[in-house]
């Protein structure tokens, strides 16, 4: 068979770039042929069948969470759907005149994702607890702040969908295992020391989506390399990690 591992995060939702939702083609040659290319009637009536949703779902779904300038930074937080209708055009010109104006540097989040499929997929023993992370713009996706809070805190404890001590093992020893990180991942002398302390009886997540970039609560200490960075709570300003590699 086939050696197959998987991560996940615990939020029903995606998030990336706009220009992601134009079709391959649009993208040959580069950003700045792509700016070009969008300016044409043409090819905006030609694409205009295609800009639609990647996951399902409508267009009201999708959220502005990074909107580069100040322009149009208001939208942040409002769906393509509120600014096209806004703006009285069509959704495909809509969506090019902002790429233009912006320089292509908008990105969304897409809320389209099957709650109780990620509790199905959490549960599965070669799941580890993972997350992409985008910090730029107020109106992140929530996984930012939140992933690892919100399943130690609601999946855990809350909803008693696995053991606290199997949470964390598919943060850390289950991870560092399969990527070959030796030295990493659990607590036994001559290992990194990176380690997280925690109330189990109040760690949670606070980000949402209405105000995804909130920390966390039940997270006193953090040691990143032997160093700590969190103390009681708060940032001490050291900055000890580093790139990791397989060994």
């Amino acid at each position: 068979g086939v050696d197959v591992t998987f991560d996940q995060y615990p939020y029903a939702a995606a998030s990336t770039v706009l220009h992601s939702l134009l079709p391959y083609w649009v993208h040959a040659g580069g950003p700045a042929v792509l700016l070009e290319r969008i300016k044409d009637p043409a090819v905006r009536e030609q694409i205009a069948d295609s800009v639609k949703p990647m996951w399902g779902s409508t267009l009201d779904d999708y959220v502005y969470s990074h909107i580069g300038s100040g322009k149009n930074k208001e939208w942040e937080g409002r769906s393509m759907t509120d600014l096209a209708d806004f703006q009285s055009k069509k959704m495909v010109d809509s969506i090019c005149d902002l790429l233009i104006e912006e320089n292509l540097e908008v990105a969304f989040v897409a809320r389209t994702g099957n709650p109780e499929n990620i509790r199905t997929i959490v549960r599965h023993p070669a799941h580890m607890v993972g997350s992409d992370g985008v910090l730029t713009g107020e109106m992140p996706n929530p996984r930012t702040f939140g992933t690892f809070p919100y399943v130690l805190g609601q999946f855990s404890r809350e909803e008693g969908l696995f053991r606290m001590e199997e949470a964390v093992r598919k943060m850390t020893a289950l991870p560092a295992q399969r990527l070959g990180l030796q030295d990493r991942g659990i607590l036994r002398d001559g290992m990194k020391a990176d380690v997280v302390v925690f109330n189990p009886d109040t760690v949670a997540a606070k980000a949402t989506f209405e105000d995804p970039k909130q920390y966390p609560v039940g997270i006193d200490y953090v040691i990143v390399n032997g160093k700590l960075v969190i103390d009681n709570g708060t940032h001490t300003g050291a900055l000890p990690g580093r790139a990791l590699k397989s060994q």
